[in-house]
């Protein structure tokens, strides 16, 4: 038995339709509750509520789809190669703090 990891077009899908879920239902409380508060407007109850909830399911299905694509795992190892570049770009920016003897020695009493 093997195992084949999900592809990032799979994961991209699978982002897609879980977030789509999510942002219809949340589209539907909130359009729901507009209706109610404000009244349905030129197109309906059914057509403003359906409004919201497409509106909402397409953005936060969206954004969960690119959130998939990028949180997506990779199984390749870094290289010794690799570890030394990462190393070397860190070790550039880091920067050694000074002793407290320089912030203590030049301060005068301003009382």
């Amino acid at each position: 038995m093997s195992f084949h990891e999900p592809s990032i077009w799979d994961k991209a899908k699978m982002g897609l339709i879980m977030g789509g879920s999510v942002g219809a239902c949340l589209g539907c409380l909130i359009g729901f509750y507009s209706t109610m508060k404000f009244g349905p407007g030129p197109r309906g109850y059914l057509g403003t509520i359906g409004q919201y909830a497409l509106g909402s399911g397409a953005s936060f299905g969206g954004f969960m789809m690119i959130g998939s694509c990028i949180r997506s795992d990779d199984n390749r190892t870094l290289t010794a190669e690799d570890r030394a570049t990462l190393k070397a770009g860190m070790d550039r920016w880091r920067i050694t703090a000074p002793a407290p003897e320089v912030f203590y020695a030049n301060k005068t009493n301003r009382s």
